[in-house]
Protein backbone atom coordinates (compact mmCIF):
# COMPACT_ATOMS: atom_id res chain seq x y z
CA UNK A 1 0.00 0.00 0.00
CA UNK A 2 1.55 3.24 -1.15
CA UNK A 3 1.57 6.28 1.16
CA UNK A 4 1.38 9.79 -0.19
CA UNK A 5 4.45 11.89 0.30
CA UNK A 6 3.93 15.20 2.13
CA UNK A 7 6.08 17.98 0.80
CA UNK A 8 7.43 20.30 3.45
CA UNK A 9 7.37 24.07 2.72
CA UNK A 10 10.69 25.47 1.70
CA UNK A 11 11.88 28.26 4.03
CA UNK A 12 13.51 31.25 2.36
CA UNK A 13 17.13 31.70 3.10
CA UNK A 14 17.90 34.39 5.68
CA UNK A 15 20.05 37.21 4.39
CA UNK A 16 23.44 37.33 6.01
CA UNK A 17 23.94 40.13 8.56
CA UNK A 18 26.16 42.98 7.50
CA UNK A 19 29.35 43.34 9.44
CA UNK A 20 29.28 46.01 12.15
CA UNK A 21 31.97 47.97 10.35
CA UNK A 22 29.72 48.52 7.33
CA UNK A 23 26.71 49.84 9.30
CA UNK A 24 25.96 53.58 8.84
CA UNK A 25 26.24 55.74 12.02
CA UNK A 26 23.02 56.91 13.64
CA UNK A 27 21.97 60.26 12.19
CA UNK A 28 20.46 61.25 15.55
CA UNK A 29 23.87 61.54 17.17
CA UNK A 30 25.21 63.69 14.37
CA UNK A 31 22.17 65.97 14.55
CA UNK A 32 22.57 66.41 18.29
CA UNK A 33 26.25 67.29 17.95
CA UNK A 34 25.44 69.81 15.24
CA UNK A 35 22.71 71.34 17.38
CA UNK A 36 25.11 71.68 20.33
CA UNK A 37 27.73 73.33 18.13
CA UNK A 38 25.19 75.85 16.85
CA UNK A 39 24.07 76.61 20.42
CA UNK A 40 27.64 77.17 21.60
CA UNK A 41 28.29 79.40 18.61
CA UNK A 42 25.45 81.70 19.71
CA UNK A 43 26.42 81.64 23.40
CA UNK A 44 30.20 82.04 22.90
CA UNK A 45 30.20 85.85 22.30
CA UNK A 46 28.16 86.46 25.46
CA UNK A 47 30.35 84.14 27.53
CA UNK A 48 33.47 85.83 26.17
CA UNK A 49 32.06 89.27 26.97
CA UNK A 50 31.07 88.31 30.53
CA UNK A 51 34.41 86.66 31.25
CA UNK A 52 36.43 89.52 29.75
CA UNK A 53 34.62 92.49 31.25
CA UNK A 54 33.05 91.16 34.46
CA UNK A 55 34.84 88.17 35.94
CA UNK A 56 38.28 89.32 34.81
CA UNK A 57 37.59 92.75 36.31
CA UNK A 58 36.50 91.21 39.61
CA UNK A 59 39.61 89.06 39.94
CA UNK A 60 41.86 91.89 38.79
CA UNK A 61 40.36 94.20 41.44
CA UNK A 62 40.82 91.53 44.08
CA UNK A 63 44.45 91.19 43.03
CA UNK A 64 45.07 94.95 43.12
CA UNK A 65 43.50 95.27 46.57
CA UNK A 66 46.65 93.69 48.06
CA UNK A 67 48.94 96.34 46.55
CA UNK A 68 49.67 100.02 46.98
CA UNK A 69 49.32 101.41 43.46
CA UNK A 70 48.47 104.74 41.90
CA UNK A 71 47.09 103.20 38.70
CA UNK A 72 49.69 104.88 36.47
CA UNK A 73 53.15 103.65 37.36
CA UNK A 74 54.37 100.11 36.76
CA UNK A 75 55.55 99.69 40.34
CA UNK A 76 53.21 97.96 42.75
CA UNK A 77 54.11 97.56 46.41
CA UNK A 78 52.59 94.52 48.07
CA UNK A 79 50.86 95.59 51.30
CA UNK A 80 48.72 92.53 52.07
CA UNK A 81 45.56 93.44 53.99
CA UNK A 82 46.68 96.99 54.80
CA UNK A 83 44.18 98.52 52.36
CA UNK A 84 41.32 96.68 54.05
CA UNK A 85 42.55 97.66 57.51
CA UNK A 86 42.81 101.32 56.47
CA UNK A 87 39.35 101.21 54.92
CA UNK A 88 37.66 99.74 57.99
CA UNK A 89 39.39 102.39 60.11
CA UNK A 90 38.18 105.31 57.98
CA UNK A 91 35.08 107.12 59.39
CA UNK A 92 34.22 108.43 55.91
CA UNK A 93 33.83 104.86 54.69
CA UNK A 94 31.20 104.13 57.34
CA UNK A 95 29.49 107.45 56.65
CA UNK A 96 29.26 106.57 52.96
CA UNK A 97 27.71 103.22 53.85
CA UNK A 98 25.23 104.93 56.17
CA UNK A 99 24.19 107.46 53.51
CA UNK A 100 23.85 104.71 50.91
CA UNK A 101 21.71 102.67 53.29
CA UNK A 102 19.38 105.60 54.08
CA UNK A 103 19.13 106.48 50.39
CA UNK A 104 18.33 102.91 49.35
CA UNK A 105 15.72 102.23 52.04
CA UNK A 106 13.83 105.48 51.53
CA UNK A 107 13.89 105.43 47.73
CA UNK A 108 12.85 101.78 47.42
CA UNK A 109 10.03 102.14 49.95
CA UNK A 110 8.62 105.47 48.77
CA UNK A 111 8.95 104.73 45.06
CA UNK A 112 7.18 101.39 45.44
CA UNK A 113 4.42 102.88 47.61
CA UNK A 114 3.68 105.84 45.35
CA UNK A 115 4.05 103.67 42.24
CA UNK A 116 1.52 101.16 43.59
CA UNK A 117 -1.05 103.85 44.36
CA UNK A 118 -0.60 105.49 40.97
CA UNK A 119 -0.80 102.15 39.16
CA UNK A 120 -4.06 101.21 40.87
CA UNK A 121 -5.45 104.69 40.28
CA UNK A 122 -4.68 104.44 36.57
CA UNK A 123 -5.97 100.85 36.47
CA UNK A 124 -9.46 102.03 37.33
CA UNK A 125 -11.67 103.51 34.65
CA UNK A 126 -11.13 107.19 34.18
CA UNK A 127 -10.38 109.86 31.60
CA UNK A 128 -6.87 110.74 30.39
CA UNK A 129 -5.34 107.50 31.73
CA UNK A 130 -2.93 107.17 28.82
CA UNK A 131 -1.82 110.78 29.09
CA UNK A 132 -1.30 110.49 32.85
CA UNK A 133 0.80 107.34 32.44
CA UNK A 134 3.02 109.18 29.97
CA UNK A 135 3.39 112.15 32.33
CA UNK A 136 4.41 110.00 35.29
CA UNK A 137 6.76 107.84 33.22
CA UNK A 138 8.47 110.72 31.40
CA UNK A 139 11.17 111.38 34.09
CA UNK A 140 12.35 107.76 33.75
CA UNK A 141 13.65 108.35 30.23
CA UNK A 142 15.60 111.45 31.24
CA UNK A 143 19.28 111.21 32.02
CA UNK A 144 20.23 111.58 35.71
CA UNK A 145 22.74 114.21 34.60
CA UNK A 146 19.94 116.28 33.03
CA UNK A 147 17.75 115.92 36.11
CA UNK A 148 20.64 116.72 38.41
CA UNK A 149 21.46 119.90 36.52
CA UNK A 150 17.80 120.94 36.44
CA UNK A 151 17.23 120.34 40.14
CA UNK A 152 20.44 122.18 40.99
CA UNK A 153 18.72 125.26 39.59
CA UNK A 154 15.42 124.43 41.26
CA UNK A 155 17.11 123.97 44.65
CA UNK A 156 19.24 127.12 44.35
CA UNK A 157 19.05 129.17 47.55
CA UNK A 158 18.92 132.61 45.95
CA UNK A 159 17.07 132.10 42.66
CA UNK A 160 15.70 128.56 42.88
CA UNK A 161 12.05 128.00 42.02
CA UNK A 162 11.22 126.42 45.38
CA UNK A 163 12.48 129.31 47.48
CA UNK A 164 11.08 131.86 45.03
CA UNK A 165 7.67 130.20 45.34
CA UNK A 166 7.86 130.19 49.14
CA UNK A 167 8.72 133.88 49.16
CA UNK A 168 5.91 134.65 46.72
CA UNK A 169 3.23 133.08 48.95
CA UNK A 170 4.59 134.66 52.11
CA UNK A 171 6.39 131.61 53.48
CA UNK A 172 9.90 132.90 53.10
CA UNK A 173 10.74 131.66 56.57
CA UNK A 174 10.54 128.09 55.21
CA UNK A 175 13.15 128.58 52.51
CA UNK A 176 16.14 126.29 52.79
CA UNK A 177 19.58 125.83 51.34
CA UNK A 178 18.42 122.51 49.93
CA UNK A 179 21.77 121.26 48.65
CA UNK A 180 24.04 123.30 50.92
CA UNK A 181 22.66 122.33 54.33
CA UNK A 182 24.27 119.10 55.64
CA UNK A 183 21.07 118.20 57.49
CA UNK A 184 18.79 118.15 54.44
CA UNK A 185 21.09 117.75 51.42
CA UNK A 186 20.81 113.95 51.45
CA UNK A 187 17.01 114.07 51.52
CA UNK A 188 16.99 116.60 48.68
CA UNK A 189 18.93 114.12 46.54
CA UNK A 190 16.56 111.34 47.61
CA UNK A 191 13.61 113.45 46.43
CA UNK A 192 15.18 113.79 42.97
CA UNK A 193 15.67 110.04 42.69
CA UNK A 194 12.08 109.37 43.78
CA UNK A 195 10.83 111.86 41.20
CA UNK A 196 12.75 110.07 38.46
CA UNK A 197 12.05 106.40 39.20
CA UNK A 198 8.52 106.35 40.63
CA UNK A 199 7.18 106.09 37.08
CA UNK A 200 9.14 102.87 36.56
CA UNK A 201 7.56 101.31 39.65
CA UNK A 202 4.15 102.50 38.50
CA UNK A 203 4.50 100.82 35.08
CA UNK A 204 5.69 97.52 36.57
CA UNK A 205 2.81 97.45 39.05
CA UNK A 206 0.33 98.45 36.35
CA UNK A 207 1.41 95.62 34.04
CA UNK A 208 1.20 93.15 36.93
CA UNK A 209 -2.33 94.32 37.80
CA UNK A 210 -3.51 93.36 34.33
CA UNK A 211 -2.96 89.71 35.30
CA UNK A 212 -5.43 89.94 38.21
CA UNK A 213 -8.88 88.72 37.20
CA UNK A 214 -11.54 91.40 36.92
CA UNK A 215 -13.98 89.27 38.89
CA UNK A 216 -11.87 89.80 42.02
CA UNK A 217 -12.20 93.57 41.75
CA UNK A 218 -15.92 93.27 41.05
CA UNK A 219 -16.42 91.06 44.10
CA UNK A 220 -14.51 93.54 46.28
CA UNK A 221 -16.65 96.37 44.96
CA UNK A 222 -19.85 94.43 45.71
CA UNK A 223 -18.62 93.77 49.25
CA UNK A 224 -18.18 97.50 49.75
CA UNK A 225 -14.36 97.65 49.72
CA UNK A 226 -13.09 101.15 49.02
CA UNK A 227 -10.04 102.33 47.11
CA UNK A 228 -7.41 101.82 49.81
CA UNK A 229 -9.06 98.69 51.23
CA UNK A 230 -8.95 97.02 47.81
CA UNK A 231 -5.43 98.23 47.29
CA UNK A 232 -4.18 96.82 50.60
CA UNK A 233 -6.18 93.59 50.85
CA UNK A 234 -6.37 92.49 47.21
CA UNK A 235 -3.90 94.27 44.95
CA UNK A 236 -0.84 94.34 47.18
CA UNK A 237 -0.93 90.61 48.19
CA UNK A 238 -1.27 89.61 44.53
CA UNK A 239 1.77 91.65 43.53
CA UNK A 240 4.35 90.28 45.96
CA UNK A 241 6.53 89.09 43.10
CA UNK A 242 6.60 92.56 41.54
CA UNK A 243 7.40 94.13 44.91
CA UNK A 244 10.26 91.69 45.36
CA UNK A 245 11.64 92.50 41.91
CA UNK A 246 11.45 96.22 42.60
CA UNK A 247 13.26 95.77 45.91
CA UNK A 248 16.15 93.94 44.23
CA UNK A 249 16.40 96.53 41.45
CA UNK A 250 16.19 99.33 44.01
CA UNK A 251 18.96 97.92 46.18
CA UNK A 252 21.26 97.41 43.20
CA UNK A 253 20.44 100.89 41.93
CA UNK A 254 21.09 102.43 45.34
CA UNK A 255 24.50 100.78 45.65
CA UNK A 256 25.65 102.07 42.25
CA UNK A 257 24.06 105.54 42.32
CA UNK A 258 26.74 108.00 41.33
CA UNK A 259 25.88 110.43 38.54
CA UNK A 260 22.93 112.09 40.27
CA UNK A 261 24.85 112.65 43.49
CA UNK A 262 28.01 113.85 41.77
CA UNK A 263 26.16 116.38 39.60
CA UNK A 264 24.14 117.86 42.47
CA UNK A 265 26.44 117.80 45.52
CA UNK A 266 29.65 115.87 44.62
CA UNK A 267 29.32 114.22 48.04
CA UNK A 268 29.07 117.49 49.96
CA UNK A 269 28.59 119.64 51.85
CA UNK A 270 31.36 118.01 53.85
CA UNK A 271 30.57 114.31 53.54
CA UNK A 272 26.84 114.58 54.18
CA UNK A 273 25.95 113.07 50.78
CA UNK A 274 29.01 110.87 50.32
CA UNK A 275 27.87 107.54 48.88
CA UNK A 276 29.92 104.39 48.58
CA UNK A 277 30.13 105.00 44.81
CA UNK A 278 31.36 108.60 45.17
CA UNK A 279 33.77 107.50 47.90
CA UNK A 280 35.16 104.87 45.55
CA UNK A 281 35.47 107.38 42.69
CA UNK A 282 37.17 109.94 44.91
CA UNK A 283 39.77 107.48 46.13
CA UNK A 284 40.53 105.95 42.75
CA UNK A 285 40.35 108.85 40.28
CA UNK A 286 40.97 111.99 42.33
CA UNK A 287 43.38 110.71 44.95
CA UNK A 288 44.84 107.95 42.71
CA UNK A 289 44.69 105.26 45.39
CA UNK A 290 43.81 102.45 43.03
CA UNK A 291 44.85 99.64 45.36
CA UNK A 292 42.76 101.09 48.17
CA UNK A 293 39.78 101.71 45.88
CA UNK A 294 40.03 98.10 44.66
CA UNK A 295 39.56 96.95 48.24
CA UNK A 296 36.50 99.22 48.51
CA UNK A 297 35.10 97.73 45.28
CA UNK A 298 35.53 94.17 46.58
CA UNK A 299 33.72 95.06 49.82
CA UNK A 300 30.93 96.72 47.83
CA UNK A 301 30.56 93.62 45.65
CA UNK A 302 30.42 91.42 48.77
CA UNK A 303 27.69 93.60 50.28
CA UNK A 304 25.64 93.42 47.07
CA UNK A 305 25.94 89.63 46.92
CA UNK A 306 24.96 89.22 50.57
CA UNK A 307 21.92 91.46 50.21
CA UNK A 308 20.79 89.61 47.08
CA UNK A 309 21.29 86.27 48.82
CA UNK A 310 19.12 87.25 51.79
CA UNK A 311 16.47 88.70 49.51
CA UNK A 312 16.27 85.42 47.62
CA UNK A 313 16.00 83.49 50.89
CA UNK A 314 13.16 85.73 52.03
CA UNK A 315 11.38 85.34 48.70
CA UNK A 316 11.72 81.54 48.91
CA UNK A 317 10.16 81.52 52.37
CA UNK A 318 7.32 83.75 51.17
CA UNK A 319 6.59 81.41 48.27
CA UNK A 320 6.48 78.40 50.57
Amino acid sequence: MQTERQELPIKPKAEPLKPAATRSPAPRKKGKMKQNMVGWAFVAPIVLFVVSFIYYGIFYNAYNSFFSWDGISFDKAFVGLSNYAEMFGDPDFYLSLKNTFIFTVLTVTIQAGIGLVLAYFLHTQGPLRTAMKSVFFFPVVLSPVVLGAAFTQIYDFQFGYINEFLRAIGLGSLEQNWLGDPDIALYSVIAINIFQWTGSSMVMYYMAMLTIEKEIFEAAKIDGAGFFRTLWSIVFPNLKGTTFTLSILGVIGGLKTFDLVWITTAGGPGSSTEFISTYLFRKSMLQQEVGYSSAVAIVLLTIALLITYFQLRIQKKMDN
